[in-house]
């Protein structure tokens, strides 16, 4: 079996370029051959690997190309893309390639989906956002602060200014958008790879008819460590970006109101804005990846307050695998590994008084102790290893057409 993996970036960024590079490496260990094409360096020494062959296009990310109207058009179609990905494709051995769409909206374009249709081999796509549908990735109006309610690509859409940069970003994306429209009803039958089960059922009704649909949670490796006594901890913790859709605000009115330590970790934008809100609150830069697993075991609780749909954070899994209790909004992802008020608790995505409610209930030393031990059993007894995202992706590669079962 072979798997093309279509990538902008050859190293990790970010959670998608991530989770692409590690499964590449995974899936190499676990004898899959990889060609792994990306456009934006530097290449990961993770892709050093016998089974895996990296294929360079030399491209920039979009907003570094030069000029705004040379940006714009590179990222409404790359016709340098195009070519490099048809000639890469055309030379791939038949009946046992296909084609692994991870990300192409900052450097190759709607012109790598394209590029895999002409291709005529079997074609997968993971869903980290919703780029494949929504013209700003995240089904999410900025101006409004708040999830849309438009359907993708209707006119009310397309005259929406909903992007987080300005109108004239808006329309990019859109010009964009129709053409990742026009490539994905080429597909054949392409497969959707979703990291979680509500990411799938929110995203389908959106994708092409002809799609089939899996759910492949993205891996998390770690090391299995004794339980941590959440109840001897105080704060909660807020560990990201500090934008809007993330909804780090929220949490800073809610930890004031509920006269509850917090924490936030990260970056970001509403930096001042959380300090306003929340003069008690602890404000720090992001750590090291080394380190996040510290910095998760001193928290009482880790929050994700999120309003927008995010499909699949890792980070709840980190803090469920430490035993340390999760809050979270019903309408993410990870929701759904939660069992609400055993292991963790949900809240409505916005709501200062829920969320609120929420730190006041964790401020009950037994009902911490009880809810991060519940979540450290229930994420050990299937954890997200990397041995369970390689085995769950060969399943779903087998399912594609050609590749028998």
């Amino acid at each position: 079996m072979r798997a093309v993996i279509i990538s902008d970036f050859g190293s990790v960024n970010g959670g998608a370029a991530k989770v692409a590079i590690e499964s590449a490496r995974g899936l190499a260990e676990a004898g899959v051959q990889i060609v792994f094409a990306c456009a934006i360096g530097p290449v990961s020494e993770r892709l050093d690997h016998p089974l895996i062959h990296v294929e360079r296009f030399p491209g920039e990310e979009i907003w570094q190309v030069g000029s705004k109207l040379a940006a714009a058009r590179q990222g409404i179609w790359n016709a340098q893309a195009h070519a490099f990905l048809r000639k890469l494709l055309a030379g791939q051995p038949r009946g046992e390639t296909l084609v692994h769409l991870h990300q192409w909206t900052k450097a190759f374009s709607p012109a790598a989906i394209a590029a895999a249709g002409d291709s005529g081999l079997p074609v997968a796509v993971t869903m980290h956002d919703y780029f494949s549908f929504c013209p700003v990735g995240g089904y999410f109006d900025f101006r409004a602060n708040a999830v849309c309610r438009r359907r993708p690509m209707s006119p009310g859409c397309m005259t929406s200014n909903c992007d987080r940069a300005s109108y004239l970003h808006k329309l990019v994306r859109v010009a964009r958008q129709f053409g990742s429209d026009r490539a994905m009803r080429r597909l054949e039958a392409p497969l959707f790879i979703h990291v979680s089960d509500f990411a799938r059922q929110f995203a389908e009704p959106f994708l092409p008819p002809q799609a089939r649909h899996v759910v492949v949670e993205n891996m998390m490796e770690a090391q299995r460590r004794p339980a941590v006594d959440a109840a001897r901890n105080r704060h909660a913790l807020f560990l990201g970006r500090f934008t809007q859709e993330k909804a780090a605000d929220v949490l800073a009115m809610a930890a004031r109101d509920a006269d509850a330590p917090v924490r936030f970790v990260g970056e970001g934008p509403l930096a001042s804005e959380i300090a306003r809100l929340n003069p008690q609150a602890e404000i720090r830069g992001w750590v090291p990846a080394g380190q996040v697993f510290a910095e998760i075991a001193q928290a009482r609780c880790l929050v994700l307050p999120s309003i927008w749909y995010e499909p699949g954070p890792l980070v709840i899994a980190e803090a469920r695998s430490l035993g340390v209790p999760v809050v979270l909004a019903r309408t993410t992802g990870p929701a759904s590994w939660v069992i609400d008020a055993e292991d963790g608790i949900l809240v409505d995505g916005g709501d200062v008084a829920g969320l609120s409610a929420a730190l006041v209930r964790l401020k009950d030393d037994d009902c911490a102790g009880a809810m991060g031990a519940a979540a450290y059993r229930r994420y050990w007894a299937d954890p997200l290893t990397m041995e369970r995202h390689v085995r769950r992706t060969i399943e779903s590669y087998r399912g594609l057409v050609g590749l028998g079962g």
